[in-house]
């Protein structure tokens, strides 16, 4: 369990002390049911895994699980989920009881009313505090967010509405084996990100090998995982379009017009399928951080899962090859560009470690972390924060063994460009290391530099 103590002993507690309707979503692959069954498969209940069938089916299937809770007796027919939500608060009055519906969007699909018939029961079991906690978990995060909205017979209800995420690169490296250099965690991250279903499929080993092995090898399970999961959304009925939309941000395309024609989609479309896949949450869009926030009029598209950014970049162009067998090849190609493809990765984990885990000075009374970049995007700065509405340290990341001082001094131009020529303030150089010129003048004027192993420390 990587991350998830929160959350475990949340629902721990809401099985301890029912009645409790707890909704939990998250995207495919980041534990949720692992969790559930960490926390609750113990316990006398129903768990009932939906998936892509019709009512009558998920019935008969949930009869025979719910006919378990009568060690000896004939199975059962449950005809309705009228009935099956009957049956199983007559089995929790007799002895405390969890109800975990997974996939619970699937539920839905299959019979639209499902929500309104569990709400009557629920209100009841609520009333009569009959002994029941009741866990509903989906993947589909716009129609899990939509089952308690205004409006929906379930709104209100929830005790408790986690959204499980990914964990960051800091939380990852628990994935890792013990003793792994931090430049090894840090690869690792930009390779598989934080979802753990990814990180469990590679393996503890050095990455290069996971790459080799488990996502460029035809076959394997992150061999085609961006391409199986965007298949799977119910909201996504041209996939295929979806994919080329993916290589062209991959590639570079920051915006509508230009993701639409390296993409070669109509630009009429392009809008709707961004708002899609930001909602499903494979897409986001960055804004520069000014003194009065995030500047909502110039944002740039990127796909947001590390592990999505790699393969589009490089498993997506080079399918042909792999699907030869041509794997070293490829391989190859990937190790001698992967210190290219760290640089904004890098810059990610710089930003999230001043933002949650620098207990230095350097973060006191630090309001918003981002970047800044001007409209022709020369120059840009990797970090930029807020103090409230005053700039506060501004950063440097570099992806280099031994950043030179160069970077120090572009860096003082880049905030006499966003702050003016009398500006000063904290500077700050993120690098794997750094050259001796580079520690000298930064120890002489007072620069922070922060190395891969600080990330970690």
């Amino acid at each position: 369990m990587v991350n998830r103590e929160r959350e475990l002993e949340r629902l721990i507690q809401a099985a301890e002390q029912p009645p409790q309707l707890v909704v939990l979503r998250g995207r495919q692959r980041v534990g949720k049911s692992f969790l559930v069954d960490s926390a609750l498969g113990v316990r006398r209940g129903v768990f009932f895994q939906a998936d892509e069938q019709d009512e009558r089916g998920h019935l008969d299937l949930f009869s025979q699980e719910a006919g378990a809770l009568i060690p000896g007796a004939p199975g059962i027919q449950l005809d309705s989920w009228d009935d099956a939500f009957r049956f199983v608060g007559q089995q929790a009055a007799i002895e405390r009881l969890v109800l975990a519906l997974d996939e619970f969007q699937w539920l839905w699909e299959a019979q639209p009313a499902i929500d309104s018939i569990l709400q009557r029961h629920w209100d009841r079991w609520q009333r009569d505090q009959v002994p029941i906690t009741v866990v509903l978990s989906g993947s589909a995060l716009a129609k899990m967010e939509d089952l308690l909205g205004p409006g929906r017979p379930l709104h209100g209800r929830a005790d408790y509405r986690p959204l499980l995420l990914p964990v960051d690169y800091r939380q990852a490296a628990g994935f890792a084996a013990s003793g792994a250099s931090p430049e090894e965690l840090l690869l690792r991250w930009a390779v598989l990100g934080g979802t753990p279903q990814y990180e469990v499929w590679a393996g503890p080993g050095p990455i290069k090998d996971a790459i080799a092995d488990r996502i460029l090898r035809k076959g394997e399970s992150l061999y085609e995982e961006p391409l199986n999961l965007l298949r799977a959304e119910q909201t996504i009925r041209t996939p295929g379009t979806y994919f080329k939309l993916c290589s062209a941000i991959a590639s570079g395309a920051t915006q509508h017009n230009e993701i639409a024609d390296k993409a070669k989609i109509d630009k009429s479309n392009v809008a709707k399928m961004l708002e899609r896949m930001e909602t499903l949450g494979y897409i986001e869009r960055r804004q520069p951080l000014t003194r009065k926030g995030f500047d909502q009029s110039r944002g740039v598209y990127r796909l947001s899962d590390p592990f999505f950014r790699f393969w589009f970049r490089y498993v997506w162009p080079n399918r042909s090859r792999l699907e030869r067998g041509r794997v070293a090849d490829v391989a190859a190609k990937v190790m001698a560009d992967l210190d290219n493809f760290m640089g904004l990765i890098f810059e990610d984990c710089c930003r999230v470690w001043l933002g949650a885990y620098c207990d230095e000075p350097l973060a006191s009374d630090v309001t918003a972390v981002g970047s800044w970049w001007a409209r022709n995007h020369q120059p840009e700065i990797d970090i930029v924060t807020l103090r409230g509405h005053r700039y506060g340290p501004l950063g440097a990341c570099k992806w280099d063994a031994h950043a030179p001082s160069q970077v120090l001094g572009t860096l003082r131009r880049d905030r006499e460009t966003l702050l003016g020529p009398d500006a000063d303030g904290e500077l700050v150089i993120f690098a794997r290391g750094f050259a001796e010129d580079l520690v000298s003048r930064a120890e002489r004027d007072g620069v922070r530099l922060v190395s891969a192993a600080d990330l970690f420390a």
